[in-house]
């Protein structure tokens, strides 16, 4: 009994060596298959990406479309130089941003003339509906109606080559004063002329000037007095000199959509720009 006992206290540490190696001999092989998985993982991600032939035409297509544009020029049309020299507003245009701010001093007074470069999108789709409207108007013509006499075609393509850009282009126009809040002025540029719309009074000048989605909110529940076309013809007389008295006036309604075309061109360049170096990282 006393062998039996013996040889059992022998084999134990036997077997509990053995039990112990097994585990061990598994984590070797289990370490051993996440290092083939993390190589293999390695090597799949440092494979150099390629680009499709789409991806490709695309680039290629864009390439040629800012090419055109580059040859058009960036340059500031004269029009536009010459007005900023002699005018006493300060223009605020941040690349990339839709708004452009024109700002001035006029006495005690800080007027702000704010307009927004997606209005020429706007313009686009009016004259597309236009042009369609007029071809309606021709089919419903007789066919035997004489043609303009060829003098009278010339005087048009004169007259058409004379115009300047007349799209309209929305204008928030705002007039503080110290302890005296402001006036918002909603206009329309258009045609070398502002259209008044409407006219609000609001107390709180920072309210007046603020942009924000909360701000605009906030003014929609202020009155805006009558729509300015039904006010009294003196009044709308004596309140246009007062427009034009700060320099408000049929110069700066020129060159408010001359300034959005000439941004347009930029920014519709920078986002060609930025589209082609998304498409082309690799």
């Amino acid at each position: 009994m006393f062998a039996l006992r013996t040889a059992a206290a022998r084999a134990m540490p036997a077997m509990a060596m053995r039990a112990a190696m097994i585990p061990k001999t598994l984590a070797s092989s289990a370490m051993v298959a996440r290092a083939g998985s993390v190589s293999a993982m390695r090597s799949f991600s440092n494979t150099p990406f390629a680009w499709s032939k789409a991806d490709k035409e695309l680039i290629t297509v864009i390439e040629n479309e800012i090419k055109h544009e580059e040859e058009q020029g960036d340059e500031t049309p004269e029009y536009i130089a010459e007005y900023l020299k002699t005018s006493p507003f300060q223009v605020t245009d941040k690349p990339g941003s839709d708004e452009v701010i024109l700002t001035r001093k006029f006495g005690a007074e800080d007027i702000k003339v704010v307009f927004s470069v997606s209005d020429i999108n706007s313009a686009d789709d009016e004259e597309g509906l236009d042009a369609e409207d007029d071809l309606e108007d021709d089919d419903m013509q007789q066919p035997n109606q004489s043609l303009s006499a060829s003098g009278d075609d010339e005087k048009e393509e004169e007259e058409s080559d004379d115009e300047s850009l007349t799209f309209p282009v929305r204008c928030l126009i705002t007039i503080s004063k110290p302890n005296a809040g402001s006036i918002a002025v909603d206009t329309i540029a258009q045609d070398g002329a502002f259209i008044v719309e409407s006219i609000s009074n609001i107390k709180d000048s920072a309210l007046a000037c603020a942009s924000t989605a909360e701000a605009d909110w906030e003014k929609r529940g202020l009155y805006s007095g009558p729509p300015f076309a039904e006010l009294d013809e003196d009044l709308q007389i004596a309140f246009e000199k007062f427009l034009e008295e700060r320099q408000i006036n049929g110069d700066l309604a020129n060159f408010v959509p001359n300034y959005v075309f000439h941004k347009d061109q930029i920014e519709y360049t920078r986002w060609l720009k930025d589209l082609k170096g998304f498409v082309s990282t690799k």
